[in-house]
């Protein structure tokens, strides 16, 4: 028969209420008492017994513990030494490393200190070289200079004799062929007056001189002059192998002449004539003449 649930709370209360009692007037409730809980829990020799074996399987299992530890540990120590031993491995490889870059860093400073000293050698080698260029520039230059120079004497030679060969030719009257009397005269006139700006084009020959007026010849005289025209200046020239007396007086009145028709001009008379004696010079300096002898 189930109880319920309150009316086995209630039964729980009276039985022990009365339950020392009833232990104490009837011993047989104790037997019966025994025998519920022998069939609900183990004897004595039974608990003992299944305390000794549960201490035996502590035993036993503390045992494989220890061994389990044991192996652990060894294990662990095992692991560890491995663990010291790749340290040590890793160490020592660490340290060679450390040794070859330390060497191929000296190998390398050792380069560069090399390629530094070959640089330099390099850069002394080029600075020769670049002073040799600037002294081979300097003596080339020097020797454009003097080749300059030299030219320009050359030149300046010849452009002389040129012009005295020219001026022979004038005033000998020798004037050959083969240029034009006007050219002639502007290489004689540069190189007699020592004026390079006279040009053939500036120098008018046998230019016709009328006195229209009677100013210095009689009325209508008529003559020739040889002049250069330049920069409003009137430059009279003629020339004479042997000049008299009679050659100037005619030169400077020709030369009266043109200054009296031309007066808004400068105008100069220059008589050339090879060894002219004292009397031609002075009488040139009356009439105003520059004379080249």
């Amino acid at each position: 028969m189930r109880v319920a649930k309150k009316d086995l709370s209630h039964f729980r209360e009276e039985v022990l209420t009365i339950l020392p009692q009833l232990l104490r007037e009837e011993p047989e409730v104790i037997t019966a008492i025994e025998g519920i809980i022998a069939r609900q829990f183990p004897r004595r020799d039974e608990f003992a017994s299944l305390l000794k074996e549960i201490k035996l399987q502590r035993e036993q299992t503390s045992q494989q513990i220890k061994l389990q530890r044991e192996e652990s540990t060894r294990q662990l120590e095992q692991t560890n030494r491995r663990i010291d031993l790749l340290g040590e491995e890793m160490n020592r490889r660490l340290e060679q490393m450390e040794q070859r870059i330390e060497q191929v860093e000296q190998r390398v400073d050792l380069l560069h200190e090399e390629m530094n000293q070959r640089f330099d050698q390099v850069d002394q080698r080029f600075e020769q070289v670049d002073q040799r260029f600037d002294q081979v520039h300097q003596d080339h230059l020097e020797l454009k200079r003097r080749v300059i120079k030299l030219e320009s004497g050359q030149k300046q030679i010849l452009e002389k004799m040129t012009g005295f060969d020219a001026w022979l030719k004038v005033i000998t009257g020798n004037q050959g062929t083969g240029q034009t009397l006007e050219d002639l005269f502007a290489i004689a006139l540069r190189y007699g007056l020592k004026n390079p700006n006279i040009k053939p084009e500036s120098i008018r020959l046998r230019q016709e001189l009328m006195d229209v007026e009677g100013l210095v010849f009689r009325k209508n005289y008529g003559t020739e002059i040889d002049l250069i025209a330049e920069n409003g200046k009137l430059t009279v020239f003629e020339v004479k192998a042997t000049a008299n007396i009679d050659d100037v007086d005619l030169f400077g009145m020709k030369i009266e002449l043109v200054r009296l028709q031309n007066r808004d001009k400068k105008v100069q008379g220059i008589l050339v004539s090879p060894g002219a004696g004292e009397r031609i010079k002075k009488r040139c300096m009356e009439f105003r003449l520059e004379l080249l002898d």
